[in-house]
């Protein structure tokens, strides 16, 4: 299935006018020698690229992701440290110089001390494997992360939504609104929250601004997964019938992912805790719809999962929208897709699913996937793909044994999925600055991770993620089971933020723990 299914019918994907408009030049090739070279401009190359500024470190960052959107980034984006539109192709570290170097398809080249990947964790798509997706259907085929700046006309249009995940939730909530035929695939119901979006208001917006150093700084990094909400060790059973009652219908009336932090501590620790929380959602879900068969795809009786052992999604309308009689849900574990025609999605019971465009939102090689693609080539011709064949190793979520001077950030074994984004990545960023800080101080020019560290710290996340109910979940790109012929393990670190933080840095300060540098 080729990775840009669905990019080739979005025109002017990249001219909208803002910092996505570098992406569409494409530069002549370059020869470069840096400090540091940065692969990605997402939040956490931009942020390590900040750094590295202030840090008075040359740094190069490789930019080739359609649009980042984050206008406060302009200007740092607009320098002479990023280059658009290179994808990147190659990584080799020559042992003789304790460097990188990094190739692009332009045939551009860079030649650094230090090589950090900032590609995230959903940079390979996942694409359907349906046969006719890519000669015999005729209408429109959109990945969901190919979406154009300047959106698609979908009024009055027959459209079909593949996919339940976060991406799939939002845009269905919307498309409903305009389409003139909805249908939606779903395979596992998302068992989603309330998001209760509200605007805010400008005169306590600018009240809130005098706390913002502390609730950014300390206070968030106290938190387990690094949101402003206050941790709790209540549990389920801790209240009467009554009083679960009440508390879980104050935290759906103020949304949000409070209910997984302030509520109750064991919602993922303890199914019969679980049960209770799934029960009071089901009951929530089926009240807010009239069609009960609708209701019982998307809340059935039996979970399809523990609540949150699969990425929960924030609504705001969803199922008053699914319930609406233009849309149609597709249950594609009853009747799964067959194969696509000319003007729709076949289904078991032979069923044609007419649409005008399909939207793909299919999700992505979660977490390692973008890694593997890229030919890193560490100590021994060894490639990271190699090295992962039989299972990711890395040590602390930060860095790779045999791949000395590469780090990468919002990663494999670290809090990625199971904390707040920037939160998670501003950790790591301080931490790679401050290791390239140590190292100068020091005069070392190399550092790598121990076979033994990598160990001990596969064996911390694999015996952590067992604690949880995320450990046997069906399908769920938590442990790669989304996609076909991927190993099954645990893909984050599931101990909390807070601690996470206090491992990464206590590996670091005073001595080096887990690391060979010279």
């Amino acid at each position: 299935m080729q990775r840009n299914l669905g990019a080739q019918q979005v025109e002017n994907w990249r001219t909208n006018g803002d910092i996505s408009d570098h992406a569409a030049r494409r530069q002549d090739p370059v020869n470069i020698e840096l400090d540091v070279v940065i692969v990605g401009a997402g939040l956490s190359g931009i942020y390590l690229l900040h750094l590295l500024s202030k840090g008075r470190l040359e740094c190069q960052n490789r930019r080739s992701w359609p649009r980042p959107g984050w206008r406060l980034a302009l200007e740092l984006l607009s320098g002479k440290d990023v280059i658009y539109g290179e994808t990147i192709t190659k990584a080799t570290f020559d042992e003789s110089t304790n460097k990188w170097t990094v190739e692009s398809d332009n045939k551009s080249t860079f030649t650094a001390r230090f090589f950090c990947s900032c590609i995230g964790f959903a940079s390979k798509r996942l694409f359907p494997d349906w046969p006719g997706l890519e000669d015999d259907y005729k209408g429109q085929v959109l990945h969901a992360s190919f979406w154009p700046d300047r959106g698609i006309d979908l009024r009055g249009k027959k459209v079909a939504v593949a996919g339940t995940g976060a991406t799939g939730i939002q845009l269905a909530q919307e498309i409903a609104r305009e389409a003139g035929k909805l249908t939606c695939f779903v395979r596992t119901p998302n068992l989603t929250w309330p998001m209760r979006l509200e605007r805010i208001d400008p005169e306590q917006a600018q009240k809130d601004k005098g706390s913002l150093p502390y609730l950014l700084g300390e206070k968030r990094y106290t938190t387990i997964a690094g949101f402003l909400y206050d941790d709790t060790t209540r549990r389920v059973f801790d209240d009467t019938s009554e009083e679960r009652e009440a508390r879980l219908e104050q935290e759906y009336r103020d949304g949000g992912y409070r209910i997984f932090f302030s509520a109750y501590f064991d919602i993922l620790l303890d199914q019969a805790a679980n049960d209770e929380i799934y029960n009071f959602w089901r009951r929530k879900v089926h009240a807010r719809m009239t069609d009960s068969q609708k209701a019982e795809i998307l809340a059935p009786l039996k979970a399809p999962h523990p609540f949150g052992g699969k990425r929960p999604s924030l609504e705001q309308d969803y199922y008053e929208q699914m319930d609406k009689p233009h849309v149609t849900l597709v249950d594609v574990k009853s009747t799964p897709v067959t194969h696509l025609v000319s003007n729709g999605i076949v289904t078991t019971d032979g069923a044609v699913h007419e649409a005008d465009v399909l939207i793909l939102a299919t999700g992505y090689d979660a977490v390692t996937g973008g890694f593997k693609d890229m030919a890193i080539t560490g100590l021994n011709g060894l490639t990271l793909a190699e090295k992962w064949s039989d299972g990711t190793q890395a040590y602390l979520g930060l860095t790779i044994s045999g791949f000395p001077n590469f780090f990468y950030a919002y990663g494999p074994f670290a809090p990625t999925a199971y904390s707040a984004g920037p939160a998670a990545i501003e950790s790591q960023a301080d931490w790679i600055l401050e290791v390239m800080r140590k190292m100068r101080a020091e005069g070392a020019t190399r550092i790598d991770a121990t076979q033994e560290a990598e160990r001990e710290w596969r064996e911390k996340v694999l015996a952590i993620h067992a604690m949880t109910l995320r450990e046997n979940v069906e399908g769920s790109w938590y442990l790669g089971l989304n996609v076909p012929g991927k190993k099954r393990e645990p893909l984050n670190y599931a101990g909390g933020l807070s601690m996470y933080r206090k491992e990464i840095q206590d590996a670091i300060a005073p001595d080096w723990k887990g690391f060979v540098v010279s």
